[in-house]
């Protein structure tokens, strides 16, 4: 694939949920805080007095120290960038509180992240972490040649215990959310049979070299390799980030993003809901598309005669010509008014059309699968007015789906990581990279020893007179509770 046709691959998607406080309702005392108060608790758990010094640097290499943060409430967490899921989870909620506290964040309210993992933690790699999640607030670590030795006074000095476990998973993977034991680093697998103090090992999988790395010019493994081919030829010019999405683009042209959308019976549907039958025809339409209104009484003659084998789907909230666009409102009329009885649903981020390349209304994805036995894959997509008889050929006489290899499930396994900011850029080049048997050329992917880190997940409230006030443990805290407290401070 050529350089400007991988540009043309490129497809942004974000999905980012919001909340408000102002319904927030809670038992406790509103003039309490709701974590712990540092004077109710023993010293082994929260540090009374001043909060203690340090003198770390952030993500870019600046050097910072407690001094710095004289005359504001600060917002102390601990974590580390290689963290499956956790830690990008409390990154997601601090985000959403700097959000709620509006100006009184980088005013009155500074947050400072500091890592438990500082041999791999570089402030480079902080600065792609917060970058990742959209953090903008200070990623610590230390970088003298005993940083290790460093931090360990800094998390004494907070109650945070640190433990590095070389052994987990044998080096070869991590523990992962939604995973049973070990998720294993590309050419490992688990072997629970064999475990280091009850955890699971990952072992050298056999089959792993003998995989077929040779793939057909066409196939969709071909067109990610000569992505990172491209990648390679701009010398900088890409960013990671834009490469792999232009990647996931092109892979969702073959197996669809996963989604979620509300109805016009204001129900959430997910796609798992419908992948997991048999076949599923997603219809793009407009409201004020004249074909799309004139379509819909052979829709419901094919509805009526194939709703055990299909799952119809028509999904709105687009634009039509001169930025006539829809909403809930006319999706909601459009539904009642043609009496249709499968589910209308509204795109409102304009996102789903889009990634399947589609442009005009009505558009047709067949989709064919079963999530219980591998992704689901595109089978068919058309455009235009459809009888019913050519709807009915479209299933009788569909193609076949193609046999997923190995590596592009693994692929799309970690996208869905990815997408959720449980794997960072590089690491995700470096994970394709290898799965394909492609030798990525970018001098920022380099062997790092592979640990697990087990860590107590501590946030600490540090009031105007720099004392340490409050401390929330474990992880069951949201941003609207550390808010509450932040705000008593203030």
């Amino acid at each position: 694939m050529k350089f400007r046709a991988f540009i043309a691959f490129a497809v942004c998607i974000f999905l980012f949920t919001t909340g408000c406080l102002d319904a927030l309702t809670n038992s406790s005392d509103s003039n309490k805080f709701w974590g712990e108060d540092c004077e109710d608790v023993s010293e082994e758990i929260c540090p009374s007095g001043k909060a203690p010094d340090f003198s770390l640097v952030d993500q870019n290499g600046n050097s910072v120290n407690f001094t710095m943060f004289e005359g504001k409430i600060v917002v102390v967490s601990f974590l580390y960038t290689h963290c499956p899921d956790i830690c990008p989870a409390l990154t997601y909620q601090l985000r959403k509180l700097s959000e709620e506290l509006e100006t009184d964040y980088g005013e009155s309210v500074e947050f400072i992240s500091i890592t438990v993992d500082p041999t791999r933690d570089t402030p480079e790699r902080l600065a792609t972490f917060a970058a990742n999640n959209n953090a903008d607030w200070k990623f610590l670590t230390s970088v003298s040649n005993d940083s290790f030795g460093d931090m360990v006074s800094v998390w004494a000095d907070y109650r945070v215990y640190v433990d590095i476990d070389e052994e987990a998973c044998s080096g070869n993977g991590h523990y992962m959310e939604g995973y049973d034991g070990c998720h294993c680093n590309p050419g490992f697998m688990q072997d629970s049979n064999d475990t280091y103090f009850g955890k699971d090992t990952c072992i050298a999988d056999p089959n792993y070299n003998t995989l077929n790395l040779s793939f057909e010019q066409g196939s969709l493994e071909y067109d990610i390799i000569s992505a990172l081919e491209a990648l390679n030829e701009a010398n900088g010019m890409l960013s990671e980030d834009f490469a792999l999405q232009a990647i996931e683009a092109l892979i969702s042209q073959r197996f669809p993003s996963s989604w979620t959308l509300t109805g016009t019976d204001n129900m959430t549907y997910k796609s798992n809901q419908f992948y997991n039958n048999n076949l599923t025809l997603l219809e793009f339409f407009h409201t004020d598309c004249s074909h799309c209104n004139s379509q819909i009484p052979a829709l419901k003659d094919f509805h009526t005669e194939y709703s055990d084998e299909v799952d119809i789907i028509s999904v709105g909230g687009y634009t039509l010509g001169g930025g006539n666009e829809d909403n809930m409102s006319t999706i909601t009329d459009f539904a009642a008014e043609h009496n249709v009885s499968w589910p209308y649903l509204y795109d409102d981020q304009y996102d789903m059309m889009r990634a399947f390349g589609l442009n005009s209304y009505p558009s047709w994805v067949l989709l064919e699968g079963n999530l219980s036995s591998g992704p689901p894959q595109v089978i068919d997509i058309f455009s235009g007015k459809k009888s019913y008889d050519e709807l009915a050929e479209k299933i009788d006489n569909r193609s076949s789906p193609i046999n997923a290899t190995t590596q592009m499930i693994e692929i799309i396994d970690y996208f869905g990581h990815w997408n959720q900011g449980h794997v960072l850029d590089t690491d995700m080049i470096a994970i394709i990279s290898d799965l394909l048997g492609y030798e990525y050329e970018n001098d920022i992917i380099d062997e790092v020893k592979t640990y697990g880190v087990s860590h107590s997940n501590k946030l600490y409230i540090i009031d105007k007179e720099g004392n340490v006030r409050v401390v929330w443990r474990g992880i069951e805290w949201t941003y609207a509770s550390v808010y509450h407290d932040v705000q008593l401070l203030l």
